[in-house]
């Protein structure tokens, strides 16, 4: 993708502007330093205005007046928003909820994926698209389609019923033996035929489990072959061109790393403050960290917050983000290991949906302090890009994210009092705020690299992922696993053999009683090392071979094991008899940081800020990211004797100790060689 290693943008639609303005916007883009821009997504009906009828000029002369700025282009193909007369002659293509009504065209996102019109639609506008800028060096890519997604009620048109019981049928093979796998006994609901079957509807834990596990499954596949279809097109017309499509963090309707195997890298859209004023800082890194590994180390961050947000689902309009977020935004993707990174947007819209979705600019289209921030930071990055981007973001820890669990926690989203997403993050934020690197991973991912492998709440687990488990432990590794773990199969069945079904021996114990916690009563895990906040849901732990590392102190299940290790084969496997507070989790990385057993790149005194390290081939890089709005000092010790310096500003010390003062909301980068 041409010779740019870092791609700093920002997303344009000058078909919202008059024609007058673009030569202005080419040079207010490109004066902020950017080199790249994402156009046309939203577009179709400029594009394609009537069946088979294409115009491209208008996007040919935008992409010529970037290019002589030195800006690149991304290309949306357009199918997220299917135009009017596409609906008008195929009505069909519109979704049907469960409940049998079909989607009105009157937002975006309103076609079914697995419908044959709108395929073959879409096939046409993906390939005029290839062909005509498949020569053009100023095109340097394609986003596919634009989040994909259908929400939460997906389709149930007869299209997708009969590809899900073609589905089934290629996965079980024969209706007894789906009749098995489901448990369809219950209720009388032994299917005959495959015709008998039908999708199951929210609230999906009304409904047979293994059915709505598949369900769930099913939708997700749907769009990944989707996807698919667009990426065979664009690589067979211009293989030299790189494809991505832009993922909403760990969103629960696609699995994003079976999607994103699919493509050249992944991005996703980066929102902080989306739905409110305060976030957690943790969130973003995680979800930064999710993203790259769903590729191959490298991925970009397509929508990056550059204003407040509109009213979105019934939210009240977004704060304005604070003097520096953006430029912190900025630097803590970059620091995860983005190696693009583009705005949303250039400028806010005067009219439709997201009046309110506030980029850059504001509706007046004047130079502003978000504006004069990002061009700040592009001053910086044409300095110093190429030293970030050629250091890599490297980790001994890793941290599964199951979308089999995910699902079927969702399926009883009721049952517990936290949530899948929830246990990941607390598990992850322990090592975050040590300064550790952390890699989230996918169940089928090598896991031998780590030194550390978390597993919180891993509630489904398949026969091969045992194994994998098994032997990860055995080969020396340390697993750390929650409450509810391995409680069910892959086909979303409770193991009728005990808890944690097939992983006993590699805990060393059995779950043998639990309980959730009511609200308002308090249960901790008394250990040597003090006591531990318990949450949600407490197990008593029957122990075989497990060494016993805390008591419960909780009414029944007062004095009774409530933490445990295991010596299994070169390794140990840690269980915790409860869900994970972010208070257990950091305790739990500070005893292992404290035995030597991963390692932050510095030890961090003071107050606390981000700290990401990344490697070069002969340096290392240390990112420093103050997520507040005050200042706060910190003391970095190296441990022995290093020449440090800044590149963000005139810092030079030599020594084993540096002393910094970050501003609110101020990053600093520190630069030492090996």
């Amino acid at each position: 993708m041409n010779d740019v290693k870092l791609w700093f943008g920002v997303d344009y639609y000058p078909e919202h502007w008059p024609v007058e303005r673009r030569v202005l916007d080419a040079d207010i883009i490109s004066g902020a330093g950017f080199n790249v821009v994402r156009l046309a997504e939203f577009a179709w009906c400029r594009l394609e205005p009537s069946p088979g009828k294409f115009n491209f000029q208008w996007l040919d002369d935008v992409i010529e007046l970037l290019s002589a700025k030195g800006v690149k282009a991304i290309l949306g193909t357009p199918t997220a928003a299917p135009p009017p007369w596409l609906v008008k002659i195929h009505p069909d293509i519109l979704p049907v909820n469960f409940k049998g009504y079909r989607m009105p065209p009157v937002a975006r996102r309103h076609y079914c994926p697995n419908n044959p019109n709108y395929i073959k639609a879409s096939e046409r506008i993906v390939e005029a698209m290839a062909e005509h800028y498949k020569d053009n060096p100023n095109v340097i890519g394609y986003q596919i389609d634009n989040e994909l997604s259908l929400g939460d009620e997906y389709c149930y048109c007869e299209q997708c019923i009969t590809l899900f019981r073609n589905w089934l049928k290629g996965k079980y093979g024969s209706i007894s033996e789906l009749n098995k796998a489901y448990g369809t006994i219950f209720w009388s609901h032994e299917y005959g035929d495959w015709d008998e079957i039908h999708p199951p509807t929210p609230p999906f834990d009304e409904c047979n489990r293994g059915l709505s596990l598949d369900w769930f499954r099913f939708r997700s596949e749907s769009f990944v072959n989707f996807l698919k279809i667009q990426v065979r097109i664009l690589k067979s017309v211009s293989p030299n061109k790189r494809v991505t499509t832009n993922l909403m963090g760990l969103f629960p309707g696609i699995d994003y790393y079976n999607l994103s195997r699919n493509l050249d890298f992944p991005s996703w859209d980066c929102y902080p403050k989306f739905s409110s004023p305060y976030y957690d800082p943790a969130w973003i890194s995680l979800l930064h960290d999710a993203t790259r590994c769903m590729g191959v180390g490298n991925f970009w961050v397509m929508e990056l917050q550059a204003g407040p947000t509109d009213g979105y689902a019934g939210n009240p309009i977004g704060v304005t983000p604070d003097p520096g977020e953006l430029r912190k935004w900025l630097y803590q993707s970059i620091a995860h290991g983005a190696e693009g990174v583009v705005y949303f947007r250039y400028r806010t819209v005067c009219f439709g949906k997201e009046q309110y979705w506030h980029g850059i600019l504001n509706h007046d289209g004047e130079v502003n302090r978000r504006y004069l921030e990002v061009k700040k930071a592009g001053e910086e990055l044409r300095k110093i890009g190429e030293v970030l981007v050629d250091a890599e973001y490297r980790s001994d820890v890793g941290l599964i994210f199951s979308y089999d669990s995910l699902w079927a926690t969702l399926v009883e989203n009721r049952y517990y009092s936290t949530s899948y997403h929830e246990q990941v993050l607390n598990a992850y934020k322990g090592f975050w705020s040590r300064g550790v690197n952390v890699d989230v991973v996918p169940p089928d991912r090598d896991f031998t690299k780590y030194r550390i492998l978390l597993a919180p709440f891993l509630y489904l687990t398949s026969k091969n992922l045992i194994e994998r488990l098994k032997n990860y432990v055995e080969d020396g590794g340390l697993l750390i696993a929650t409450a509810r773990t391995s409680v069910k199969d892959e086909f979303n069945r409770v193991y009728s053999n005990g808890l944690p079904g097939e992983l006993e021996d590699l805990f060393g114990l059995r779950v043998t009683d639990y309980t959730s916690i009511p609200p308002g009563r308090e249960a901790k895990i008394s250990t040597q090392y003090g006591l531990i906040t318990a949450s949600g849901w407490l197990e008593e732990l029957t122990v075989k071979s497990a060494q016993v590392l805390g008591l419960h102190d909780y009414e029944w299940l007062k004095g009774k094991p409530g933490l445990t290790v295991n010596h299994y084969g070169k390794g140990y496997a840690v269980y915790v008899g409860c869900f994970l507070t972010q208070d257990t989790s950091k305790l739990m990385a500070d005893k292992i940081v404290e035995r030597g057993l991963v390692k932050p790149p510095v030890e961090l005194r003071g107050e606390p800020v981000e700290l990401v390290s990344k490697e070069g081939r002969d340096y290392r890089l240390l990112f420093l990211i103050n997520h507040d709005p005050r200042s706060k000092t910190v003391e970095l010790d190296f441990g022995g004797v290093l020449d440090v310096k800044s590149i963000l500003r005139d810092l030079h010390v030599e020594g084993k100790t540096v002393k910094l003062t970050l501003n609110p909301h101020d990053v600093e980068i520190l630069y030492f060689e090996d």
